[in-house]
C-alpha cells in the first residue's frame, strides 16, 4: 500500500466504513497492526479486549482456512457486526485458498474478515478475487523519500508541527522501523508538548542514534581494520531492519565521501571548505578523515571493487543478502588492516 492509502484507509474505518473483507499483506507490521487496531476499536468497542461472542482469531498454521470461513458466516450475538481475525494466510496452498474465492464473491455482511499474509502470490485465483472486490491492501516498506512525508502527517495528527530538515533528522534517526520511529515521536511530543513545533535541534537532542551516525561507526571500524567492531555495527543494523542493499548503498556513498576526503586532506583545504565540499557537517567530518588517513588510494580501489561486485551478487545470487552483507562488511575490514 502506498504510504498515501494508509490514512485514507484508517479515515474510512473511523468513520464506520468497513468492508467486509481485509486482506492485509507486506512487511510493513506496524501500519498493518495500526490498522487491525483500527477495525477492532471501530467493531468491538469497549469489548475489543474480548475474543468471546463477537471476535475469533486464529492462526492459520493450526486451522484450515475453511474453519475461519465456517467463522466469519456465522452470526454475531447482541451486536451488529462481528471480528474473525486469521494470521499466517500465506501458509496456505493454493488449493487451499480455493473456498476463499466463493465468499469474495458472496461474503457475510455482518462479519469484517481479517486476513493478515506476510507476502501473497498475486497470480491466485483467491488473490486476484480480492484485488478485483478491493480487499486486497499491500503494505509495503516505506522508501526513504516517504519517510518525511508519514513524519509529517503523524506530528499534524497529534496536533504538532514539525520542520522539514527536524522530518528528515528523524527519518535518519529512525531507520526504517516505523516502531521506534513512533516511539521517538511520543518521547517529542512529551518533549513539545501538544500543539509544539519540533526542530532539528529537539530531534538531535533527544534521538541521538541514527542511521546516519552508524554508517559512519560501520565506515570508521572498516578503515581502522577492526573487523570486531565492524561486524558487531552490521549486525545491529539488521537487527533494526535495515535493509542489506540500502547499507550497502549508504557504505558506497561513504565511501565516495572518503575518497573525496582523502584528496582534500592532501590539498591541505581548510576543514569548513572540505566539509563544504564532502557534503557534510563540520561536526561529522572527522568520521570519514580518520578512515581516509587509514587506508591507502589502493585499499579504497579495492573496497570499492567489492562493493561493485557485492551489488551484482545481491540482485543475482540465491544466498542470503544479511550473510553476504556480513560476508563484505569482514573482507573490508580485513583488507583494510595493515596500512597498505
Amino acid at each position: 500500500m502506498p504510504a498515501r492509502e494508509e490514512p485514507d484507509l484508517l479515515r474510512a474505518i473511523e468513520r464506520g466504513d468497513i468492508a467486509p473483507i481485509y486482506c492485509l499483506h507486506g512487511p510493513e507490521r506496524f501500519l498493518i497492526d495500526r490498522t487491525v487496531a483500527a477495525l477492532q476499536r471501530k467493531i468491538l468497542g469497549a469489548a475489543k479486549d474480548s475474543t468471546g461472542l463477537n471476535c475469533e482469531l486464529f492462526d492459520l498454521k493450526e486451522v484450515a482456512l475453511v474453519e475461519v470461513l465456517a467463522a466469519a458466516r456465522t452470526l454475531p450475538m447482541f451486536a451488529k457486526q462481528r471480528l474473525v481475525i486469521a494470521r499466517g494466510l500465506e501458509q496456505v496452498k493454493a488449493d487451499g485458498l480455493e473456498p476463499l474465492t466463493g465468499y469474495v464473491a458472496h461474503p457475510n455482511p455482518s462479519t469484517c474478515l481479517v486476513l493478515l499474509a506476510e507476502k501473497v502470490d498475486g497470480r491466485l485465483r483467491a488473490f486476484l478475487a480480492l484485488r478485483k472486490a478491493g480487499y486486497l491492501h499491500e503494505f509495503a516498506r516505506l522508501k526513504d523519500r516517504e519517510l518525511g512525508p508519514f513524519i509529517a502527517r503523524e506530528a499534524k495528527t497529534r496536533g504538532m508541527t514539525i520542520d522539514s530538515d527536524a522530518a528528515e533528522a528523524l527519518a535518519n534517526a529512525a531507520g526504517p522501523d516505523l516502531g521506534r520511529l513512533m516511539q521517538a515521536l511520543e518521547q517529542l511530543e512529551i518533549y513539545v508538548g501538544k500543539a509544539g513545533r519540533i526542530s532539528r535541534a529537539q530531534v538531535e537532542e533527544l534521538v541521538p542514534e541514527s542511521r546516519e551516525r552508524s554508517v559512519f561507526e560501520l565506515t570508521k571500524a572498516i578503515g581502522t581494520g577492526d573487523a570486531r567492531r565492524a561486524l558487531y555495527l552490521v549486525t545491529n543494523m539488521l537487527a533494526n531492519r535495515e535493509p542489506p542493499l540500502r547499507i550497502q548503498a549508504m557504505l558506497l556513498r561513504q565511501l565516495r565521501q572518503t575518497w573525496r576526503a582523502k584528496e582534500l586532506a592532501a590539498a591541505n583545504l581548510p576543514r569548513a571548505e572540505m566539509a563544504a565540499a564532502v557534503g557534510l557537517p563540520p561536526f561529522f567530518l572527522d568520521d570519514v578523515l580518520i578512515p581516509a588517513r587509514r587506508m591507502s588510494v589502493a585499499a579504497l580501489r579495492r573496497s570499492f571493487e567489492r562493493l561493485y561486485q557485492a551489488d551484482r551478487a545481491f540482485k543475482s545470487s540465491r544466498v542470503d543478502p544479511e550473510v553476504q552483507l556480513t560476508r563484505l562488511v569482514r573482507q573490508l575490514a580485513e583488507e583494510a588492516g595493515p596500512r597498505r
